[in-house]
C-alpha cells in the first residue's frame, strides 16, 4: 500500500487532498479513472478532484459532440478503448471497460440522440465510427469513472478555461485561477491540454500577411472540427498542403458537407465503384504533399497467424545494450536497423505463418537466416528474392516511404494517372486479406514506439538526429503508413478526381508567392509547371509549441520561467528547439533554472514523455501505463497549508519557481 507522504509542510492524513487536473479530454478522463480505481485501494484519506475544462468531460475539445456528423475516427470500433485491461503493466488495479463496439452492443440503443442510435446500432467491429459517436462514447466512459468514486473522494467539474497558476511567496497551496477571476486551491496540478491553440509559426505566418496584403485566403494548420470554411467560395481554384487525415476532412467537409453525394457507379459491375454527383457549391482541390499520395487506407482485415507477443530484434534489451556502449546515437545510424528489422520480421512472420506457400522455405528456417544475415544488405535482398518469390510479397520500407521518388510524368494527365493507380493498388491491398502480411508490420510499427523511449530520452541521443530524423522523418513515415484513412475515404477521393472537384498537384510539393500576380504558387518535383490560385489551405494539424501558444495558462507559467519547452544542444553548440513541453521522467515540469516542480504535472502528446490519448486493447498502452504512475504519485502526496489570503499584503502572488 502507498502511504501518503509526509514531506514536512503538511500532515498526511489530516486534511483532503486538493487535486486540480486541468484539460479533461481523453487523456484527462483517463487519469481521472486512474485517481478514482487507485483510491479506492489505497485508502488515503479524503480527496477532492476539481476538473477544469471548458469542453465537455470526456470527449474533450477534439473529440466533442459539437461537430459535423461526416467527421469520423480513422481507429475502427473494436480498436478504440478507454478502459485499462489486464495487459498493462503498473501497481494500480485493473478496471477494465467495453471497447467503443461493444459499448454501442450493450449501450447504444439508450442513446439520447436518434441519429446515433442507428449508427450504434448499424455499427461493425471493422466500421469507422463517426467522431460524434465517439464522443459519446467517451462520455459515458467519463460518467462511468465519476460515479465509481470511493467514499471520500469528491469530483467537481469547471465548465472554465484556467489561465493561470500561482503561488505566494509564503507558500502553501497553489492557486488555479480560471477565467472568470475564480480561483481553486490546489495541493497538486496536472495540465493535460494537448490541444491548445498556437499561433501560426513564421511560414505560416508569413502566407497569412501575403493574403491580407493581395486580398487572398489562407487558412494555416488546423483540427478539423474548428475550420471555418467559410472564405472558401464555390467553384474557385484551392491549393492544398498535406495529403493526410488533415486533407481527408477538409476534402469531405467542402463536398459530401456543402451538399454534394457519393453514389454506387451503376455502371459499375460490381457494384461497388462511387461516382460524385456535385451540389454547385464545391471549390476545385489542387492537392499535393512531399510523397503526393494520400496516407495509405487503414487495413480492413485481421492478422491471420498469432500476434507475436513481443517484439524480437527492437528490444529493450538490444536498445539498452546500445545505450551501454556510452557513444553518441543517432536515429538512422542506430535505432533504424532495429526498427526497419522489427517491422519487416513482422511482415514476414505473418506472410509465411499467416500465408502458408507464398514462403519458399520452412519458417524455421526463414527465421535462422533473416536472424544471421544484415537486414537491408544485398545479401539481404538476394535471399529475399528467392525464397519470397512474388515481387507484391516482398517488403521494401524505402520504396513505401517515398512512392514517387525519382518519377516524373510529362504532363497533369499522366500523373494523374498515375496517382489513381496508387490508390487504387492501395486500397486492393488494404482490403483483402491475402495480403494481411502489411498488417503485420502495422503491428510491429506501433510495438516499438515504446521501445524506444529510453534511447530517444537518452542524452546520448544526438539532437539534430532527434529532431530531424526521428521527429521530422520517421514520425511523418509511422503516420503515412499506420495512421491514414478508412478505406472509403479514399475510394471518395477518386471519385471527386474523376468528377473534376480534385485533382493531384504531385510530390516534392513546394508552395511560394507571387506578389506581381497576387497569388500562390504550387510547384512539384514530379510534373513541370506550376499552379497558382488565390486560396491555398495547410490542410495537417498544428504543432504544439510552447514559444508560440495561445493558451493564457502555458504562456504564463513560461513568462515567469516555471514550465520550460525543451532545448538541445548539439554537439556544435547549436541550440535546437523542439518546442515541447518539458517534463522529467516522473511527468513533473521542469522549470527555467532545469529543476523540477515537485506537484505541477503535464501529460500528453505536447510533453517530452509522450504517449498518445488512445491505446488499443490488450497492447499495454503507455498512455495507461503513465495514468497510473501519475495517479499514484499524486495519491502519495500530503496536503499543504492554504496559502494567506489574497489581499493579505504579505502573501505575494505568483512567488519563485512554483512548487
Amino acid at each position: 500500500m502507498v502511504e501518503p507522504e509526509d514531506d514536512g509542510t503538511g500532515t498526511a492524513g489530516a486534511a483532503s487532498l486538493v487535486l486540480v487536473l486541468v484539460g479533461l479530454g481523453p487523456r484527462g478522463a483517463g487519469l481521472l479513472e486512474r485517481l478514482v480505481s487507485n483510491a479506492a485501494v489505497l485508502d488515503r484519506g479524503p480527496v477532492e478532484v476539481h476538473l477544469v475544462d471548458p469542453f465537455p468531460p470526456g470527449p474533450g475539445r477534439v473529440w466533442r459532440d459539437d461537430q459535423s456528423e461526416l467527421l469520423r475516427l480513422n481507429t475502427t470500433a473494436e480498436d478504440l478503448t478507454a478502459f485499462v485491461d489486464a495487459s498493462v503493466t503498473m501497481d494500480g488495479p485493473v478496471t477494465s471497460g467495453p471497447t467503443l463496439f461493444a459499448w454501442c452492443r450493450s449501450e447504444g440503443a439508450e442513446l439520447p440522440d436518434a441519429a446515433l442510435v442507428a449508427e450504434a446500432a448499424a455499427l461493425g467491429p471493422l466500421d469507422f465510427p463517426s467522431r460524434r459517436l465517439a464522443s459519446a462514447y467517451l462520455a459515458a466512459a467519463f460518467d462511468r469513472a465519476v460515479a465509481r468514486a470511493p467514499a471520500g473522494m469528491t469530483i467537481t467539474s469547471h465548465a472554465q478555461r484556467a489561465v493561470d497558476v500561482v503561488r505566494s511567496d509564503a507558500g502553501g497551496r497553489d492557486r488555479v485561477v480560471l477565467d472568470d477571476g475564480a480561483t481553486l486551491l490546489a495541493d497538486a496540478v496536472v495540465l493535460l491540454t494537448s490541444h491548445v491553440d498556437v499561433a501560426p509559426a513564421p511560414p505560416y505566418a508569413a502566407l497569412a500577411a501575403f493574403a491580407d496584403d493581395h486580398g487572398l485566403t489562407y487558412l494555416p494548420p488546423a483540427y478539423g472540427g474548428d475550420l471555418d470554411l467559410g472564405p472558401v467560395g464555390a467553384g474557385e481554384d484551392v491549393l492544398v498542403r498535406g495529403f493526410g487525415l488533415g486533407f481527408v476532412d477538409l476534402m469531405i467537409l467542402l463536398t459530401e458537407g456543402r451538399g454534394g453525394k457519393f453514389l454506387t457507379d451503376p455502371t459499375d459491375d460490381d457494384g461497388a465503384r462511387l461516382r460524385y454527383e456535385p451540389s454547385g457549391a464545391e471549390p476545385r482541390l489542387l492537392v499535393g504533399s512531399r510523397r503526393g499520395v494520400p496516407y495509405h487506407a487503414k487495413p480492413m482485415y485481421r492478422l491471420q497467424a498469432p500476434r507475436p507477443a513481443a517484439t524480437t530484434f527492437c528490444t529493450p534489451g538490444a536498445v539498452t545494450a546500445l545505450l551501454e556502449q556510452g557513444r553518441p546515437i543517432t536515429f538512422l545510424r542506430d535505432l533504424w536497423p532495429l526498427v526497419g528489422r522489427e517491422v519487416t520480421w513482422a511482415y514476414y512472420l505473418e506472410l509465411a505463418q499467416g500465408h502458408p506457400g507464398r514462403v519458399r522455405v520452412p519458417w524455421p528456417q526463414f527465421a535462422a537466416t533473416f536472424a544471421d544475415l544484415e537486414w537491408g544488405s544485398a545479401g539481404y535482398a538476394q535471399w529475399i528474392a528467392t525464397v519470397v518469390p512474388d515481387p507484391a510479397d516482398r517488403l521494401d520500407l524505402a520504396a513505401l516511404d517515398r512512392p514517387l521518388r525519382d518519377r516524373q510524368v510529362a504532363d497533369r494527365a499522366e500523373l494523374a494517372r498515375l496517382v489513381r493507380s496508387y490508390v487504387r493498388a492501395d486500397l486492393a491491398r488494404r482490403q483483402d486479406v491475402a495480403f494481411s502480411a502489411d498488417l503485420g508490420a502495422f503491428h510491429a510499427l506501433l510495438a516499438v514506439l515504446p521501445v524506444l523511449g529510453p534511447a530517444l530520452a537518452s542524452p546520448q541521443m544526438d539532437p539534430r538526429s532527434l529532431v530531424q530524423e526521428f521527429l521530422g522523418w520517421f514520425m511523418g513515415f509511422f503516420s503515412f503508413y499506420a495512421s491514414g484513412p478508412p478505406p472509403d475515404r479514399l475510394e471518395q477521393l477518386l471519385a471527386l478526381e474523376e468528377a473534376g472537384v480534385v485533382a493531384f498537384l504531385g510530390g516534392g510539393l513546394e508552395i511560394s508567392t507571387d506578389p506581381d500576380r497576387g497569388a500562390f504558387v504550387a510547384r512539384s518535383t514530379t510534373v513541370p509547371g506550376e499552379v497558382r490560385a488565390r486560396t491555398l489551405v495547410d490542410a495537417t494539424l498544428p504543432a504544439f509549441d510552447l514559444g508560440r501558444t495561445e493558451d493564457p495558462l502555458l504562456a504564463a507559467l513560461a513568462a515567469r520561467g516555471e514550465a520550460v519547452g525543451q532545448v538541445l544542444t548539439a554537439a556544435d553548440g547549436e541550440r535546437l528547439e523542439t518546442g515541447q513541453l518539458a517534463v522529467d521522467p516522473a511527468h513533473r515540469l521542469r522549470r527555467a533554472d532545469g529543476s523540477s516542480a515537485s506537484r505541477r504535472f503535464a501529460l500528453g502528446m505536447h510533453t517530452t514523455v509522450k504517449s498518445a490519448a488512445f491505446a488499443r486493447p490488450a497492447s499495454n498502452g503507455p498512455v495507461h501505463r503513465h495514468n497510473d504512475q501519475v495517479a499514484r504519485t499524486l495519491l502519495a502526496l500530503a496536503p499543504l497549508p492554504d496559502p494567506p489570503p489574497i489581499d493579505d499584503p504579505t502573501a505575494a502572488p505568483g512567488g519563485p519557481g512554483g512548487q
